[in-house]
Formats: structure tokens, sequence, C-alpha cells
């Protein structure tokens, strides 16, 4: 990164807002009282493209693609003028999707080796000019955490940066194992300079002040209902597995799994969304046993198909950070069995079984989806999801914090 671009975006104080009030009560429609317009609000989701389009096809399976599309939407139902960043793909310059204006940016694969990256920082610094809004947030650790960072700080006058934790990793200031170190770099002098962080769990909120020593506002991400209910106790033979074929998911337990329970189909929905040998192994070996299905990368309505076929989602998982499937099943009244338990709700709720080994998690598969506990944990993890995660009440959260925010810049100039 331009160490001349660091010190120049340093040098502008830009003040951390305060996390106090964020529970002020807030109306449908949200106006900035100094300006008496609508909030502006600007996304950075460069994956974004198919989601926020609708396309059948999409080009990136992940849950901070599917949060911020949904995030997007939310807030603009909320009353505020949203934009959404995304990769360019040949599409035009400015597209509006349900009242969202998507804003191309850089090509994922454009530009010179070796200045690629100045070449992506004057396309997103040109795409941000024309969102000209309020606040812009970015979810996610990477090196496009410091460029948005950084550009705020450019933009006449320096605008407000949220940066929204997509997964515990990201409350170390680290990014996977085998990426350059400078992405990790760049990551940390964004997160830095972010003047609200949002985290999703406890968990993260607790490792991010104790690694990073940064506060952060809880918010958890919203999920689309699922229409219709889960295949419940009559599907008790077919079990769901969905995410990213790589390892800190454990697809390769599945395998196993099924290798030992002959008499139950376990249906794998997902990609590597880039080419690896594990991912490649994986893939093969799946096809040598009769009792997987792989489904590969699936779109909204046919993902839906599979909850409404299914009893149980299984998650192998060794970290996430709050998974939108688990969110998406919970809508429809299906019931989690997992390694991994985001600030313990599924054990705090009833929400399915958390679990600590694949020893266990074939027991709960076998028997729970017959079990008298089934349909209650099927009404819990309705209920929990219309209490807490849909989009409505989701972007209301986040417009609270953004006017927390506005509020606190105002003061500081004062």
């Amino acid at each position: 990164m331009s160490k001349d671009l660091l010190d120049r975006a340093s040098s502008i104080p830009v003040p951390r807002a305060s996390l106090a009030g964020t529970e002020r009560g807030a109306s449908n429609e949200r106006r900035l009282a100094a300006a008496g317009r609508p909030l502006k609000i600007c996304i950075i989701g460069l994956k974004c493209y198919d989601h926020i389009s609708g396309s059948p096809t999409l080009r990136y399976l992940g849950g901070i693609e599917t949060q911020l599309a949904l995030l997007a939407k939310g807030l603009q139902r909320e009353g505020c003028d949203v934009s959404l960043i995304t990769y360019d793909h040949g599409q035009p310059e400015r597209q509006v999707f349900e009242g969202v204006t998507v804003i191309k940016g850089y090509s994922p694969t454009g530009g010179i080796r070796r200045i690629r990256w100045f070449f992506r920082l004057a396309k997103l610094w040109r795409a941000m000019k024309m969102a000209d809004a309020d606040i812009y947030l970015q979810m996610g650790a990477g090196d496009e955490t410091g460029m948005v960072a950084g550009l705020c700080r450019r933009l006449s006058p320096a605008k407000p940066f949220v940066f929204c934790l997509a997964h515990d990793v990201d409350c170390y200031g680290l990014i996977w194992a085998g990426r350059f170190a400078a992405e990790t770099l760049i990551y940390r002098w964004g997160i830095k300079r972010a003047d609200l962080i949002v985290s999703q769990t406890r968990t993260q909120e607790k490792n991010l002040k104790t690694s990073m020593g940064f506060p952060s506002l809880i918010i958890q991400m919203a999920a689309k209902a699922t229409e219709g209910s889960c295949g419940g106790s009559a599907c008790a033979d077919q079990i769901l597995w969905v995410g990213r074929i790589v390892p800190e998911k454990r697809p390769d337990w599945v395998l196993e799994m099924a290798k030992r329970c002959p008499g139950i189909t376990f249906h794998m929905a997902g990609s590597a969304n880039s080419s690896s040998e594990y991912a490649a192994k994986v893939l093969a070996d799946a096809k040598t046993i009769p009792n997987v299905r792989m489904h590969g990368s699936l779109g909204r309505a046919e993902l839906n198909k599979l909850f409404h076929s299914c009893s149980l989602l299984c998650c192998t998982s060794t970290t996430e950070g709050f998974p939108t499937t688990f969110l998406e099943v919970w809508s429809c009244g299906m019931p989690i069995v997992t390694t991994f338990d985001p600030d313990d709700v599924i054990k705090r709720h009833g929400l399915g079984r958390a679990v600590n080994s694949m020893d266990e998690l074939i027991a709960e598969i076998q028997s729970l989806p017959r079990s008298e506990s089934y349909e209650q944990m099927s009404n819990a993890a309705r209920k929990y999801y219309l209490e807490n995660q849909t989009v409505e009440a989701v972007a209301r959260r986040f417009l609270r914090a953004f006017e927390d925010l506005m509020a606190g810049r105002k003061s500081a100039q004062v």
C-alpha cells in the first residue's frame, strides 16, 4: 500500500463514535435533521452483485454477500438512500435494484500486475465519490478494509467508516494463513481507523477488545425468511450441510459420517470459491459415497427446496462468525446439530444440539429427528428468528447506530 496515502489519511482527525445510546426509538422515516434529507449509506460489497440483482447463478457463495445485500435492502426500506459498490462484471455503471443504487467498482481480474492494487484503489475511489454517502460500510477482513478506511478520510469532508466483523478470525487482526502479510497489515491499518466497529457476538466483542484494544457494538446480521417449513421428522433420514469446501469447515467430516451412516442421505450444498487440493479431494471422494449428494453452489430457490426436504442442518466448522445459513434454517423451523455454537445461542435457546466430536454428531443426527424434543426445538428455532434476526429488526439496529455515529461527529465538531 502507498505509504504516502496512509500517512496523509492518518493526519485527518476523525473521532471514533460513541457506542452509547443506540437503543433510542426510531421511526420508519429517518432524516438528518441538519440536512433535511434521508441518511445516505454506501455499502462496499464487491462480491454482492449477483445477490442484489437476483441472479439465479451466484459467482460468490458466502454469508457476507447475502447479509450485505439484505442490509442494503433493509436500510432502503427504512428510508435511507442506499448505494452498493460491487465488482465490475461488465454491467452498466449504475443500476437500481429494489431501490438500492448499485455502482460498479473495479474488475476482480483487471489491472496490470504489480500496479494492480493502485488501479483498484483508483476505481474504488471513483465509485465512492459517485456514491457521495454520509457513511461508508464494509464487512470482512482484507486489504479492502484499509482501502475503504483510507479513502473515507480523503473524501471532502472526511466521511465516517463503519467496519463489520464477519468471522471470529477477524478479531485478531490476522487473515487466513497463506495470504500475503501485506494484506494483514493493510487490514489492521484500516480497522484501527474505523469510526465504528460492529461485532456479531459477545465472543467477537471480547476477543477484539482483548487482542486489538478496540471497542465494538454487537449487532447480529439478518437473513431472509425461508418460505414454508423444513422437512421435519418425516425427512429424518435427510441431512443438510451448507458451506464452502475449505478445511476450516471440515466437509471431509460429512463424508466420513456418510460412510458410517449408510441409511442417511447427506446433502452438501456449496463450492470452494477457489481451487485447492483439499477441495479437489473432497469432491472426488464424495463421488465414491452413494449416500452423499453434492449440489454445488445453489441459488435461493434451489436452496429452499433442500430446506423443505431435510430435517436437520449439520455444521462441522471449527470456527465461524454467525452463519447466515443458521438464520435461514431457523426461520423455517429446522434445528441444527453443530460443532460451532456462536455465544452458545443454540444451547441457551434450545435451537438444536451443540457437540464436540464426530461421534456426538452422528449420535444426534441418528436420534434427534425422531425424538420428542424435535418439535420443541423446531418451534424454538422459528421463534428465535422472528424475534431477533428479521431483515427489518437488524436494519433498524444499524440505523440507530448510524444516527448515533452522525450525532457524535456533529457534537465533536461543535
